[in-house]
């Protein structure tokens, strides 16, 4: 009976303001009025509780099931949310569980705590939940109010309808891969990506005529079997636009189109193709494309973090330089997760992949909020590779195992865990000896610059004037430093680019928290894609070995690319 006056309450607040607007109350009427809106208000209140328990009974009854884009939201901008700001308080790990309410399942906000249903999905304005982290009407969580991104974040997951995983309550227990045994083979044979590269013959196709090639007979296949014919050939002039569009991203002047129009030789076409790849506009046009999965941004981070980077044109340069080179894929992936490692010389600015994106910082210095941060960044670059290479939202795992695809959870932080012993840093780019002697001497002049601070500041102590001798020796400091400066060789070019900082594996972090950890996670390759044997990663942090795994010809996810 409690419970059902408290939701009868907060029922009455939410009518009376929707009668007489936010923060009305019924005392402040005129006192004939009084009467009148009481009992509207209640009508209101039984009208708003009816409507509720409808809604409430619907979404329990129905079983929702939600597009997968939807549950990837709720898994990468949600869950982690709930897990590190709210769990401590309203789980069935909690010491106590405040107010009754669990947030550990779809089911238990829909049923609620004391005050009543925690969200009513697609009102986000009427759910009590969005009205707690708002502090409009509790304060939720009460140490710390939740950032405007994660505010939005679930604003949003209520209005999309509150999606969640279908296929269990709350997220799935830590599992190694000894309490959980699958048939990978059978997961491997079970989708086409995860299957061995094959070249198929040509499809059977009844006009000969058409096809200049083994694809175009694929594609004419498939249009006899509808009953289709292939759209007629372009004409030379629009030929000609379609190929400069396409690689240089230009039009062609009217005298390159009537050049190309006139030209009636076989390999006009394959001529004109080369020129325009050997144009610098090629990589310009199709970099672009690369620096958006890498979230490239001039300046600032790729995220709202507000990092400054001036050098981030250096990686931007890189990837129109390697395009224009034609570098083979298999090295284009691999320096740029190691290129630092592989390529001292020339590599450096391609780990801008990783470097450029954002990296998290805790906004009170609490341990909650630290692992949050690095938990985000960690899952950043997990995203990133994974998603943007590999085609594959490995990030999903990070507080259970994936839902849709065969990555266990221990997977994820096999990954992270390479990350994790990965650092962001400004390097020198160009001969490593070069920069180690620039990096060598400005060492030097600091501790020279060091040393004459310290001494004029001894000097200052006993508030006198320096004697000759002292000012002399102040003199021979800063002409020891000058000197310095004058002999240094000149700066070279830097770049934003990652940096070796530590070789041990990280513990998976149950449930998401990574102040919460389970069993250790060996850094190494996915085993969906590794085949019966995969190898421990043990060089440093593991970035020269995964860029390896990463473009082994073994692996279906890279070898298609």
């Amino acid at each position: 009976m409690a419970k059902v006056i408290q939701i009868l309450r907060h029922a009455n607040k939410r009518a009376i303001e929707s009668i007489f607007g936010s923060g009305g109350r019924i005392g402040s009427l005129p006192a004939s009025a009084r009467p009148k809106a009481f009992w509207l208000s209640v009508i209101v209140c039984l009208l708003h509780c009816q409507t509720g328990a409808v809604s409430f009974a619907a979404d329990v009854a129905e079983g929702t099931s939600f597009p997968p884009e939807q549950v990837e939201f709720f898994e990468k901008h949600v869950r982690p949310v709930l897990i590190a700001r709210c769990f401590e308080c309203h789980s069935s790990d909690a010491r106590k569980v405040e107010a009754s309410l669990l947030v550990e399942s779809r089911t238990a906000l829909l049923a609620g705590g004391d005050s009543g249903p925690a969200i009513i999905p697609g009102d986000p304005n009427q759910s009590l939940l969005i009205e707690a982290i708002r502090y409009e009407f509790v304060e939720m969580p009460p140490k710390q109010k939740l950032s405007d991104e994660e505010i939005a974040a679930l604003v949003k997951w209520v209005e999309m309808g509150a999606p969640w995983p279908a296929d269990g309550l709350k997220p799935a227990e830590v599992a190694t891969e000894h309490e959980q045994e699958l048939d990978w083979n059978a997961l491997r044979e079970s989708h086409w990506a995860f299957r061995p590269v094959l070249s198929p013959p040509p499809s059977v196709v009844v006009d000969h005529s058409w096809p200049r090639g083994d694809i175009d007979r694929f594609i004419l296949s498939r249009l006899e079997q509808a009953e289709l014919k292939p759209a007629p050939a372009a004409s030379r002039e629009v030929l000609i636009r379609r190929a400069y569009f396409d690689l240089i991203g230009l039009p062609p002047t009217p005298a390159e189109v009537d050049a190309f129009a006139s030209d009636s030789s076989d390999d006009a076409f394959a001529r004109l193709v080369d020129r325009l790849l050997e144009s610098p506009h090629y990589g310009e046009r199709w970099a672009r494309h690369w620096l958006d999965v890498a979230r490239y941004s001039d300046g600032l981070g790729g995220s709202s973090d507000g990092t400054v980077q001036p050098h981030s044109w250096r990686y931007r340069d890189w990837v129109i330089d390697a395009l224009n080179r034609d570098l083979p894929f298999d090295q284009f992936v691999r320096l740029q997760i190691a290129g630092d490692l592989i390529d001292p010389e020339n590599g450096v600015a391609a780990t801008g992949f990783f470097a450029l994106g954002p990296t998290y910082a805790s906004d009170g210095g609490d341990p909650e909020a630290v692992a949050q941060a690095m938990s985000e960044t960690l899952d950043d670059r997990v995203d990133t590779i994974s998603r943007g290479i590999l085609g594959l939202t490995v990030s999903c795992a990070r507080c259970h195992d994936h839902k849709f695809d065969p990555v266990p959870q221990l997977d994820y932080y096999s990954l992270a865990g390479v990350f994790n012993n990965t650092g962001i840093a400004i390097r020198g780019m160009g001969p490593p000896e070069v920069v180690q002697q620039y990096e060598q001497s400005q060492q030097q002049i600091n501790e020279q610059q060091s040393r004459r601070n310290a001494r004029e500041q001894e000097l200052k102590k006993d508030g006198r004037e320096p004697t000759a001798e002292e000012v002399e020796e102040l003199a021979r400091l800063d002409a020891e430093l000058n000197q310095l400066r004058t002999m240094a060789p000149p700066a070279p070019p830097f770049c934003h680019a990652l940096v070796e900082n530590g070789s041990a594996d990280m513990k998976l972090a149950v449930r998401g928290n990574l102040l919460r950890l389970g069993p250790v996670a060996p850094r190494r390759f996915l085993r969906i894609l590794s085949g019966d044997s995969r190898a421990q990663f043990t060089q440093g942090s593991g970035r020269r070995e995964l860029a390896e795994a990463m473009v082994d010809p073994q692996h279906s996810q890279t070898a298609s690319q």
